[in-house]
């Protein structure tokens, strides 16, 4: 999400894909025109694609939409001041124009908005909630101090397995890569580090998006080599592989960064796999987080209570009942703690990834917890962040 905030892969890429394979290669960069490359064909109309961060109200509730818009696609982050967690926005616009977002927690829908755009930078319209009630809502386009803008880059291509045969199998990449517009280095950094592994000389946003899809090419490449001899009915299952990488910004205000690098795979067999790389920056002091930055000396124990009731409730795990076994999900008795986390102002969240504590069929587990059940742990000046 993908992430579910973070769920990993969505349903709409594989309908995403077939669009952009029909209309060739595209690399996209905000208000830019799309790249021709590889003697392909640019698409008829060009799409710009943008980041937007819009605050307003919902309602009575404040609310933080970054939103992303890439080729005909919108995706992105909502925040609900009530909840504090970042939650996964898509949506598309109708035949009319107007935008519908829906957010959702853990798969389920939680807040349907449809509005339009009247003015630049000004997002207004309806808001449904699950349970069918109804608001309107005003969103502005606005960067206060310690909010940062980014730049929207996608790229999208394939490679036959045979380019004489009408259905050959095919490798398929979909990249999406957010570039900070300042002189951000420390994420610049981390996210070259992120898309191109050891490749760190790059420094161009429209090469360093192109790193892992060249990558994933020459692994494809590589197998089709090792099995010229078999024909394509023997390997069209195995050869049909997706490669997807992108990136969420969770949180971005008051200097502190969240992002999500996340990413889905497949290259053969039963199933793809899919990974979430969360990094958190605090831009005033210049430097990446870690849990022992956020978190008082001896955490350790309070915050793994609050993280396995929050695991019981989201899975509806009965208390006292094991959380591995026949009751619970995981492999272990106890929850282990992890570094993988982000940081919002109301509260902090920890991913783990497939099998990192549970079977492949759980899923990635997403485990959100409001600072105000933890807040005797949590150093105050964390604590205290503006929001």
């Amino acid at each position: 999400m993908k992430f579910t905030c973070m769920q990993s892969i969505k349903k709409y890429h594989s309908h995403l894909y077939c669009f952009l394979i029909s209309i060739g290669l595209i690399i996209t960069g905000c208000h830019s025109n799309h790249k021709k490359t590889s003697g392909q064909q640019p698409p008829e109309k060009v799409v710009s694609s943008y980041y937007k961060y819009l605050q307003g109200t919902v309602g009575t509730h404040k609310v933080i939409i970054q939103l992303i818009k890439y080729q005909h696609r919108y995706e992105g982050v909502f925040i609900n001041d009530s909840i504090g967690k970042p939650l996964e926005i898509t949506g598309e616009k109708d035949s009319s124009g107007r935008l519908t977002l829906i957010s959702y927690d853990h798969y389920n829908p939680v807040d349907t908005l449809t509005g339009a755009f009247p003015q630049p930078g000004v997002f207004q319209g309806d808001c449904y909630d699950s349970a069918g009630n109804h608001t309107t809502f005003t969103l502005q386009e606005i960067y206060p101090p310690g909010t940062y803008q980014w730049k929207v880059y996608t790229l999208s291509d394939s490679l036959a397995y045979d380019a004489s045969r009408q259905n050959s199998p095919q490798a398929r990449v979909q990249m999406i890569l957010l570039w900070p517009k300042g002189n951000e280095n420390l994420m610049k950094d981390t996210i070259i580090k992120y898309y191109c592994g050891r490749d760190t000389a790059l420094v161009n946003p429209a090469q360093v998006i192109r790193s892992p899809a060249n990558s994933f090419f020459a692994e494809y490449k590589n197998l089709k080599r090792n099995l010229k001899n078999s024909t394509v009915g023997e390997i069209a299952a195995i050869f049909n592989w997706e490669s997807d990488v992108d990136m969420k910004i969770l949180w971005n205000a008051d200097s502190i960064v969240s992002i999500a690098f996340q990413s889905y795979q497949y290259t053969g067999g039963a199933h793809g796999l899919s990974n979430t790389l969360l990094s958190v920056f605090d831009l005033k002091e210049n430097r990446s987080l870690t849990p022992s930055d956020i978190f008082k000396q001896g955490y350790e124990q309070e915050l793994r209570q609050a993280l396995e009731q929050e695991l019981r409730e989201q899975y509806d795990i009965p208390d006292g009942a094991p959380l591995n076994g026949d009751h619970g999900i995981l492999f272990d008795k106890q929850l282990a703690l992890t570094k993988n986390f982000y940081l919002t102002g109301k509260g902090i969240g920890f991913i783990y990834n497939l099998y990192e504590v549970a079977p492949y069929a759980v899923g990635q587990i997403n485990l959100y917890i409001p600072f105000s059940k933890i807040a005797n742990v949590i150093q105050p000046a964390y604590l205290n962040m503006e929001d």
